[in-house]
């Protein structure tokens, strides 16, 4: 089974380039900055969040000229 993951150091760089912080990119994608915290946090953190549909479209809609696959990636899962 695979696991769809952030790319959070590729979402941290352009973040970083628009000059937002957590809040200001939180409101851009449309989620609450904990929701984004979450998701940027290591697999192995016991509040981990994997990227759901409002995050994913977010990130889309936020950076246009990025693809899928410069955001995202598919990973194995451990079972």
């Amino acid at each position: 089974m695979k696991k769809l993951k952030l790319r959070v150091d590729i979402l941290e760089t352009l973040q970083a380039e628009k000059g937002w912080n957590d809040t200001e990119l939180a409101k851009q994608l449309g989620i609450s900055r904990s929701r984004l915290w979450r998701a940027k946090l290591p697999e192995n953190h016991p509040e981990y969040c994997s990227p759901g549909e409002n995050l994913i479209t977010g990130v889309l809609n936020a950076f246009p000229d990025k693809k899928f696959d410069d955001l995202f990636f598919l990973t194995k899962m451990c079972s």
